[in-house]
């Protein structure tokens, strides 16, 4: 057996940067804020068409760091079981995407709580277990928390901020999460969720019991949306310290200046702000957007965006808020693409209010201490370009050379500005093709931490340009709640952890140094979940290759752990560096707890 030639490197000055949390801890802790805005049902194709109409790029397409998610659930209770995405079948079968898709609740719990569960369910386990979401997470951390839809605030989405239960129609009883903030329902047990810490502080989107789909007034209210009538009177009467808002100055005049402590806003409207209004044409109508006309006495979701960051911005501890644009799923199941785009392009403008809002440091918020986040649930309507029109071009999912309807993936034909590009839905349901994320400011690096998986032909099914180069690869959409996680919730236990580094071994054989880093609980608690031991200002040209990952340029290691790291306790973290110069190094100490 060949002997390992080893020597040792003496006067290394070390530190370490250290995380721990109930769940998972991170390094990271730069961001005061974070806005998570979902387009519901978008896909690829959804921005292409709008883009075309519209004559330019959403704000965000332009964000640097971009990635394709996969979507998929756990599945569907009694029924079948969820896949993750597969490019090898994306490539090869049209149809393939049409099967086993996620829906909406178990998509929303997988990105606000990092737990894939099965469909129709709100933040509830497979195993009948509430889970505690980033947002209530952040509220038990004292920041501000609100949830923000152009659809019914009971729907699966909105209600996924704040809402628990195994069946997500349940409406009334995850809107006395949302009023009260309890729930005493059986489905509910076990949980209380009380633990928003008092810091729910804005609920906007519609539901108004008074008012119809086209903005009417109603002769007899309709209360389905919100479970009951003492729900609303109880909001009319301020309980729990809410403030409700319905008409059009009001969320207009909340936009600036002084606001209430927690505001409730319903609009003048039953379950979506525009999309249900008089005039839905047919499957894969050819109706232009705009062609029927808008509801009046309503705000746009620009307008309730403000409105909730205006809110939720009074808070010196930050705020953590979703905003959906949730009718692009109404428009795409019932393959309409001019009310698509309509509702794809109130959700663009509501994205580039919030773009405005951190461009100009609103309240001292920028781009340095929030993280903006702007990506969609699922894809619906398995939309494409309809490759029987004369121009159009495809993907070839067969090889033959021609295009073939129902077979190979048209794309979208631009037909000019302010003209509907040529488009065909193949679904009326949901389906298992990435969609688009993007993201931008504190800690917007940390995705990079999150990717599974690349799709090779990613630009050529989509027909995407130049800004996608590169950009090929996709995360899970658990990784929403990772990074969300990882950004905003980490503090600084340093005064709790001590940490000693012992002396590095070279491998002749590997050309690597090797050597350990002790970290002990000083303090007279345990600490609790997963450490992350992170190596800033590491010496240039040094690498450490046993990383689990980056943030923030710095790498970090994930310890095996068997439990709480008890008073007095060490744990023993390996180091591994590739230093082809030699180079004394060195990383400096910080300590923190999520």
């Amino acid at each position: 057996m060949r002997k390992t030639s080893q020597r040792f490197v003496t006067g290394i000055a070390a530190g370490t940067l250290l995380l721990a949390s109930s769940q998972l801890a991170f390094a990271a802790g730069q961001a005061k804020n974070v806005i998570l805005m979902i387009s519901d049902g978008q896909g690829f194709n959804t921005l292409k068409a709008t883009e075309y109409y519209k004559g330019g790029k959403a704000v965000y397409e332009s964000f640097d760091v971009k990635y394709g998610m996969n979507t998929s659930s756990a599945g569907r209770r009694g029924n079948y079981t969820g896949q993750p995405y597969s490019p090898a079948s994306m490539a090869t079968s049209f149809v393939y995407a049409k099967s086993g898709a996620t829906d909406s609740a178990s998509a929303a719990t997988a990105m606000f709580t990092g737990v894939k569960n099965y469909d129709n369910e709100v933040n509830y386990t497979t195993d009948n277990k509430a889970l505690t979401t980033f947002f209530e997470k952040a509220a038990k951390a004292g920041k501000s928390i609100g949830a923000v839809s152009s659809v019914d605030w009971t729907h699966a989405t909105p209600v996924s901020v704040f809402g628990h239960n195994i069946a997500r129609g349940n409406y009334g009883q995850m809107a006395k999460e949302a009023i009260y903030g309890s729930n005493p329902n059986a489905n509910n047990a076990n949980y209380d969720a009380g633990n928003y810490n008092g810091n729910l502080k804005v609920v906007m989107a519609p539901g108004n019991p008074w008012y119809d789909n086209n903005a009417a007034l109603r002769t007899t209210p309709n209360y389905g949306l919100i479970g009951e009538q003492k729900h609303w009177d109880d909001l009319v009467a301020g309980v729990n310290g809410w403030n409700l808002i319905t008409t059009q100055a009001q969320f207009n005049a909340m936009m600036t200046g002084d606001t209430p402590d927690k505001v409730f806003g319903m609009p003048q409207a039953y379950d979506t702000l525009q999309y249900n209004r008089t005039g839905l044409g047919g499957l894969n109508s050819k109706k232009a957007p705009y062609a029927d006309a808008l509801n009046s006495g309503v705000p746009t979701l620009a307008t309730m965006a403000k409105a909730a960051l205006n809110v939720l911005d009074n808070n010196p501890n930050g705020f953590a808020v979703m905003i959906e644009g949730g009718a692009i799923d109404w428009a795409n199941h019932a393959d309409l693409t001019g009310r698509m785009i309509e509702e794809q392009t109130d959700f663009n403008d509501a994205v580039q209010a919030v773009v405005d809002y951190l461009d100009a440091g609103t309240n001292g918020n920028t781009w340095d201490n929030t993280l903006l986040i702007v990506t969609a649930d699922h894809e619906c309507g398995h939309l494409w370009g309809d490759g029987r029109v004369a121009g159009s071009t495809f993907f070839d999912v067969n090889g033959n050379g021609v295009f073939d309807h129902g077979v190979d993936y048209a794309h979208v034909k631009n037909n000019g500005t302010g003209n509907l590009p040529e488009t065909w839905y193949h679904s009326t349901s949901h389906t298992n093709a990435l969609v688009p994320l993007f993201a931008k400011g504190a800690n917007s690096d940390l995705f990079a931490n999150q990717v599974i998986g690349t799709e090779p032909n990613l630009k050529g099914i989509y027909n995407l340009d130049s800004n996608w180069d590169g950009k090929n690869t996709y995360i899970d959409n658990t990784g929403v709640f990772q990074v969300m996680n990882m950004a905003a919730l980490a503090t600084d236990i340093s005064a709790q952890v001590s940490a000693a580094t012992s002396s590095m071994a070279y491998n002749r054989v590997t050309r690597l140094y090797n050597g350990k880093l002790t970290i002990t609980n000083t303090s007279a608690a345990p600490i609790s979940g997963q450490l992350i031991v992170t190596l800033s200002n590491l010496s240039t040209g040094v690498t450490l290759t046993n990383a689990s990952g980056m943030d923030n340029g710095a790498p970090f290691i994930k310890p095996a752990m068997s439990g709480d790291l008890a008073p007095g306790a060490s744990i023993t973290v390996p180091l591994t560096f590739s230093n082809p110069s030699n180079a004394k190094i060195n990383f400096t100490t910080v300590t923190f707890k999520n």
